[in-house]
């Protein structure tokens, strides 16, 4: 009898959690200026899928037609799962791949190491208790040496100079938002009107099109207005992608998860690199294990090899990289 009450009690818990991941389901479709509260959503998925999983296990040994339902809710919500939870689709060994970079098969391809970082300033408002942020910042740089490297909340000082150094580009300007590479660039500048979007085109065997993206940080005070700006921001340069000239690689800081309006509209037809080559839950912002707002995207007829969450605390976010292999 007790049981019997229980279960009830926890059919009712669990129907109002499948409903929500049901609603869930539609946060990228839906413009924030509709209905913005929505979008909340997209932060708590992580946890309203784990507590179906919960209860799914439960109702497995308790009461197995709930258990099925469960199921089915959890699996029709597939391609957004596979955005949190990556299976590591592509990845090839160092030795493999310097085997790629000298196979005449792969004569005409280009394997190139990219990577993202956030730097939140390089700890100049002192967050974290550290004296060597930059020196620590700038050694990971150097070890991983990427071929292309997008900077978020840059500042340039005498130490974060070595950077430019390092990549013998000069220090003209201190942009927040940088793109650092070893390659010739054959043109470069902001998405019109977008401050939080710069682009260089960069030559390989042909010109590839980087994206470097920060878009607005999530406030309390202004959840409203962030997920709108984001919202218009990311059609405008889903808008500034589809009439690049070159095929084109976009990384950067979102703000945003996954299951956002966001990410679906700057994505499109892109192929996400955690997805492709990652493995495990893909946090790319430290305070919060499951929050993935930091991304390597790529147009559809490269691959992306060994996605990387580089787990080094040293801003608020991890820097993240991942090998292309451009024909």
């Amino acid at each position: 009898m007790i049981k019997k009450k229980l279960n009830k009690i926890l059919f009712i818990i669990n129907s109002l959690f499948l409903l929500v991941m049901l609603v869930s389901y539609t946060v990228p479709f839906i413009h924030p200026t509709y209905l913005w509260q929505i979008s909340l959503l997209g932060i708590i998925f992580p946890f309203i899928l784990a507590i179906n999983i919960l209860f799914a296990i439960y109702w497995l040994f308790s009461w197995k037609k709930y258990f099925w339902a469960n199921l089915i809710i959890i699996l029709s919500g597939m391609a957004h799962i596979d955005n949190i939870i990556a299976n590591q689709k592509n990845k090839l060994p160092s030795k493999e791949l310097n085997e790629i970079k000298v196979s005449k098969k792969h004569q005409f391809d280009q394997l190139i190491n990219i990577m993202t970082y956030n730097v939140r300033l390089f700890n100049q408002n002192e967050n974290l208790n550290n004296k060597n942020i930059e020196k620590d910042i700038i050694e990971i740089i150097k070890d991983k040496n990427p071929n292309i490297l997008c900077l978020q909340e840059f500042n340039l000082t005498y130490k974060t100079k070595e950077i430019f150094d390092f990549y013998n580009i000069k220090s003209s300007d201190d942009n927040k938002l940088q793109i650092f590479t070893k390659y010739d660039v054959l043109n470069e500048g902001f998405v019109e009107s977008i401050n939080s979007c710069l682009y260089k085109d960069i030559i390989l065997n042909d010109t590839i099109r980087v994206y470097n993206i920060h878009l607005q940080s999530n406030w309390v005070k202004t959840m409203k207005s962030s997920y709108l700006n984001r919202a218009n921001e990311s059609k405008k340069i889903k808008d500034h992608i589809k009439s690049s000239p070159f095929p084109v690689i976009v990384c950067g800081d979102f703000n945003d998860t996954p299951i956002s309006f966001t990410y679906s509209t700057i994505k499109d037809n892109l192929a996400d690199a955690f997805k492709e080559s990652g493995i495990g839950i893909g946090n790319s912002f430290v305070a919060v294990p499951s929050l993935r707002i930091d991304y390597i995207l790529h147009n559809t007829k490269y691959k992306s090899y060994n996605y990387k969450k580089h787990k080094y605390e040293l801003s608020d976010h991890f820097p993240i990289s991942c090998d292309i292999l451009v024909p």
